[in-house]
C-alpha cells in the first residue's frame, strides 16, 4: 500500500495514517486496536483495489534469528554520493564478513525537512532506521513524530537516540596538535555556516587547543561560507584580506577546501611552503589534487557496521536507554601537509 493509499484510507474512515499502517501490517490485535475497527479499515482497503505485499508481511513479525531485520537508511541530501558509497560499502562488510542478516532500504530527504518523509515514521515500516546527516532541526522533528522503531543516528549525539559517532571535539583538538607539532604558531579556519552542533565542538576543539598550545587564531583569521567549493573560494579570499596569513589552515569540509585551491593560486601562495592545509573529510578528489590534500577523516565504514551491529541489538530487544558509541577519526597524509615530526 503506497502512502497516498493509507492516507486515502485514513481520511475516508477518519482515522490516523499509522492506525491504518498496523492494521494493514497485521498488527491490529497486538496494538490492541478493536476488531471493529480493523473490520473497517480491510474493508475500506478491499474497496480500494489493496493487496498486501511481501514488505508488510515481513514486518508483521518481530526480527529475530532466522528472520531478516528489514533497516531503513534516510540519508540527508547535503552529502555528496562519495559518501554514500563509502557507507553502502560498510554495509556490505556488515552483511559478508559480520553476517549480518539484514535487507537495507535507502530513502533521501531534504536537509533540515526530515518531517517531509514523515510518513517514514507515522507508518513505522522498518525494523530499525539509521538516520544520516540529520540536522539538529531534523532530530527535532523525528522527536515530534514519535517514532517506535528504533534509530541509530550516524555520527550524532544526542540525548534521546541512540548513536554511533566520533569525538568532534577530540578531531579538531587532533588538528591543533599536528599544527603545534609541525611548528606552526598561527592558524585560521575555513568552515561552513550550517550552526550545527558537531560542527561547533569540532571548532571548539581546535580553536581551544591551539590557544592552549600558543597556536594564534586572529578573529580575522576564521571564516564562514557555505558548504560547497563556492563557499570555501568566497571565505578564503575573505580570509586572505586580512594584514597577515596564518601559516596552517584548517577547512571544516574538504569540498571549501577544494574551492580555496584557485585562490591560493591567483594570490601566488605556495602550499605547503607558504601555507599547510589540512580538511575535514575524504572523497576520491583529494588525492587528485595538486598538491595533494591531507585530510583527518571519518571512519565511515567502521561506523556502518557499529551503526548496523547496535541497531540489530536494539531491535532484539537490549539498550532501552540510548546508547553512545565511539569510533577514532584519523589522518590521511599527502602533499598539503606532513605528519608528526618523529621527536
Amino acid at each position: 500500500m503506497t502512502k497516498s493509499g493509507i492516507k486515502s484510507i485514513a481520511a475516508m474512515l477518519n482515522l490516523s495514517p499509522g492506525t491504518v499502517s498496523i492494521v494493514l501490517n497485521g498488527r491490529g490485535d497486538e496494538l490492541r486496536i478493536s476488531r471493529q475497527t480493523q473490520a473497517r479499515i480491510l474493508a475500506a482497503a478491499k474497496q480500494l483495489g489493496y493487496k498486501p505485499n511481501l514488505h508488510a508481511r515481513r514486518l508483521r513479525q518481530k526480527a529475530g534469528p532466522g528472520q531478516t531485520a528489514v533497516i531503513g537508511v534516510l540519508w540527508s541530501t547535503e552529502y555528496s554520493a562519495d559518501v554514500l558509497v563509502r557507507f553502502f560499502d560498510g554495509i556490505q562488510h556488515a552483511m559478508l564478513e559480520d553476517d549480518a542478516d539484514i535487507e537495507v532500504i535507502y530513502k533521501p530527504y531534504p536537509y533540515g525537512s526530515i518531517d517531509k518523509v514523515g510518513d517514514v515514521f507515522e507508518t513505522n515500516p522498518f525494523h530499525g532506521v539509521i538516520l544520516f546527516g540529520a540536522a539538529d532541526r531534523d532530530v527535532e522533528q523525528v522527536k515530534a513524530l514519535r517514532p517506535r522503531m528504533p534509530i541509530v543516528l550516524f555520527n550524532r549525539r544526542n540525548d534521546t537516540y541512540s548513536s554511533v559517532c566520533v569525538d568532534e571535539y577530540d578531531t579538531g583538538a587532533k588538528v591543533a596538535r599536528l599544527f603545534h607539532a609541525r611548528g606552526h604558531t598561527s592558524a585560521g579556519l575555513v568552515e561552513a555556516n550550517l550552526g550545527l552542533q558537531h560542527h561547533a565542538q569540532r571548532h571548539s576543539g581546535f580553536v581551544e587547543t591551539c590557544t592552549s598550545l600558543g597556536v594564534t587564531i586572529l578573529p580575522e583569521h576564521i571564516r564562514q561560507g557555505a558548504n560547497n567549493e563556492e563557499g570555501g573560494r568566497t571565505a578564503t579570499e575573505a580570509l586572505l584580506q586580512s594584514d597577515s596569513v596564518p601559516t596552517a589552515l584548517f577547512f571544516m569540509m574538504d569540498s571549501m577546501a577544494h574551492g580555496a585551491y584557485p585562490v591560493f593560486e591567483r594570490r601566488g601562495i605556495r602550499v605547503p611552503d607558504d601555507i599547510e592545509i589540512v580538511a575535514y573529510n575524504d572523497s576520491a578528489i583529494n588525492r587528485l589534487l595538486r598538491p595533494s590534500l591531507t585530510v583527518v577523516d571519518l571512519p565511515v565504514q567502521r561506523l556502518v557496521r557499529a551503526s548496523i551491529r547496535l541497531l540489530l541489538e536494539m531491535i532484539g530487544g537490549r539498550h532501552p536507554e540510548p546508547v553512545t558509541r565511539f569510533e577514532e577519526t584519523f589522518f590521511v597524509y599527502r602533499e598539503t601537509c606532513g605528519g608528526f615530526p618523529e621527536s
